[in-house]
């Protein structure tokens, strides 16, 4: 029994520290970070993708990431992805690599032969990198065999690397009303989580509006916060001026090692003037996907880009195919009028 109970505490003494993670970077291919593709390599759909047309002999094909600078303590490299293989009685491989230095090690390698890997929806294939800590990288997706014929695809949908850290806090989210009405108080919560290993005492987390850079509030807590642990804090705002922001939130505290996530995502908030207005959005475009959401990062609809915009501001509005014949009823008119289409 004794033996028993010192296997289980080592094993969670191993085991923990790989809970505690925090990402540092990742990529889900909404758009382009700096990815090099070549031959049947193709980022879109929110992927990563190899595919086997058009059909080619004899093929060597690449994507390669940008390069990326892997922090101390550097530990996981994961990838969420799906290899569908057409035909196994075959030579072509899949690898994954990792550049650095003018060097180039093979981090994963799959033979097609041995049939798909992976669910449709995706699975993670988690390498370590904790040897390459420090250094500056890129890494390479291959593909190279007889004829690409016998892929299907290989789908990759997220990229992310993770560090295990001993001190790192982060600003994960903030919540609250995106309106408020002149004069009178809203609340907005800020939520902090532990991503580092060892429990934390002592930190500062701040509201501020980005528009003004006022600092809305500050809260000092020197409880101890736990490994993974979240915790969240309140601040109750009000203004007697009518202007759009946006809040976002910060936690500081002595020996973090990882300040990219001190900051949360910007929250939009609207203070009303004290007016009646009526929105109508006329979508007369040619159903072409020309805008890029900053904020997503996928290609939409310039309808739709408006109307995202209006709901998260908190709008009603009127959305119509064709144009009323009374505009009196709006004090807003959006209009999107299509572009230019080589047919």
């Amino acid at each position: 029994m004794k033996r028993i109970f010192i296997a289980v505490i080592l094993f969670l003494l191993l085991k923990l520290p790989g809970y505690s993670q925090t990402t540092f970077w990742s990529d889900n291919f909404q758009t382009n970070q700096g990815w090099g593709v070549d031959g049947n390599w193709d980022i879109s759909a929110g992927m990563l993708q190899f595919n086997w047309a058009p059909e080619v002999q004899n093929f060597d094909f690449s994507a390669i990431s940008p390069e990326i600078t892997l922090i101390e303590n550097s530990n996981e490299l994961i990838i969420n992805q799906y290899l569908d293989v057409f035909e196994t009685n075959s030579d072509e491989v899949a690898e994954i690599s990792i550049i650095y230095d003018d060097q180039e090690d093979i981090l994963w390698s799959y033979s097609l032969s041995n049939g798909n890997w992976g669910s449709t929806s995706g699975e993670e294939l988690v390498i370590p990198i904790s040897e390459y800590e420090g250094m500056d990288v890129q890494f390479k997706f291959r593909t190279f065999g007889a004829s690409t014929y016998n892929w299907n695809w290989w789908n990759i949908f997220n990229v992310e690397l993770t560090a295990n850290l001993n001190t790192d806090l982060a600003a994960v989210e903030i919540s609250g009303p995106v309106q408020v009405d002149l004069q009178m108080p809203g609340v907005w919560d800020i939520n902090v989580k532990n991503m580092g290993i060892q429990p934390v005492s002592g930190f500062t987390v701040k509201l501020f509006d980005y528009k003004t850079g006022n600092l809305i509030g500050s809260v000092d807590d020197n409880e101890q916060i736990d490994s993974q642990e979240t915790r969240s804090y309140s601040f109750t705002w009000s203004s007697n001026a009518a202007y759009n922001t946006a809040f976002y939130g910060v936690v500081t505290c002595d020996g973090d090692e990882y300040s990219n996530n001190n900051a949360s995502k910007s929250h939009f908030v609207r203070v009303n003037p004290d007016i009646d207005f009526s929105i109508l959005v006329w979508d007369n475009d040619n159903e072409i996907e020309t805008v890029t959401d900053p904020e997503q990062g996928d290609e939409i609809l310039p309808s739709k880009a408006l109307t995202r915009a209006l709901d998260l501001a908190g709008y009603d509005y009127d959305l119509y195919k064709y144009l009323p014949d009374n505009l009196n009823d709006y004090d807003i008119v959006f209009c999107t009028m299509g572009c230019f289409c080589v047919s």
